[in-house]
């Protein structure tokens, strides 16, 4: 798949490189365009192993978060400090939803750009499944707003005020897309429960996507992974 191998990523002699199919025993995603980064595979195996271990059952699901296509590159668009306002509202969104059950917010994320002028974010979001087992209808009501109160509705409310639009605001469609899984192309979800070792595989494959060294705009001068604090 690749011709060359070096092991450190050339922008940041920090990031090893990886290029096996596997890591630790699990799946991972290897691109043509790339391999990927070991550091982020490893912050990402942490994570969805501490989670579990939090909670008994967790919900996780990966969402992707873009800018509409026809705005202009602004200042939110030079740091990650509008995705620090998307977090804070979701947090507030699932807060007031009074679940019978809690929900710590936990997540890993990634910042992309390629071809645009804007980056877009990759993101795995990991809740309590005794809170959350769903991610409810996709569409607007009809009024063309995200006003329901499933889960993808409130991701979508919480971006569009991150973004500093309201949030019945009927010009943006579906702006917070569901990842995929590659091989069925439906939404992805699981459920992972604690020594699971089918729905781990599952999640650290779909991880793996948030780690790959390609996309990634270092040269920017931000931070382009990270993930909750436990």
């Amino acid at each position: 798949m690749f011709e060359h191998f070096p092991l450190c990523h050339t922008l940041n002699d920090k990031l090893r490189l990886y290029y096996e199919d596997t890591y630790r025993g699990f799946e991972v995603q290897q691109e043509e365009d790339g391999p990927l980064i070991l550091n982020y595979l490893e912050r990402s195996l942490q994570k969805l192993d501490a989670v579990t271990r939090i909670n008994t059952t967790t919900f996780a699901f990966r969402v992707d978060l873009r800018f509409p296509v026809e705005m202009s590159r602004l200042p939110m668009h030079e740091n990650n400090d509008v995705l620090a306002r998307f977090f804070y509202f979701f947090r507030y969104e699932l807060k007031r939803s009074q679940t019978k059950y809690a929900t710590q917010l936990h997540y890993l994320w990634a910042r992309e750009q390629v071809n645009s002028d804007k980056p877009h974010y990759h993101l795995m979001i990991l809740l309590n499944k005794n809170a959350y087992d769903s991610l409810g209808c996709f569409a607007p009501d009809g009024n063309g707003a995200y006003s329901r109160n499933n889960l993808y509705h409130r991701m979508m409310r919480s971006w569009l005020k991150a973004m500093g639009f309201d949030h019945d605001d009927p010009r943006f469609k579906q702006l917070a897309h569901i990842g995929e899984d590659p091989v069925t192309e439906i939404p992805w979800s699981c459920v992972l429960h604690r020594d699971d070792w089918m729905a781990m595989n599952e999640a650290v494959y779909m991880a793996s996507y948030l780690c790959k060294a390609y996309s990634k705009p270092f040269g920017q001068g931000v931070h382009v992974f990270d993930g909750s604090r436990l």
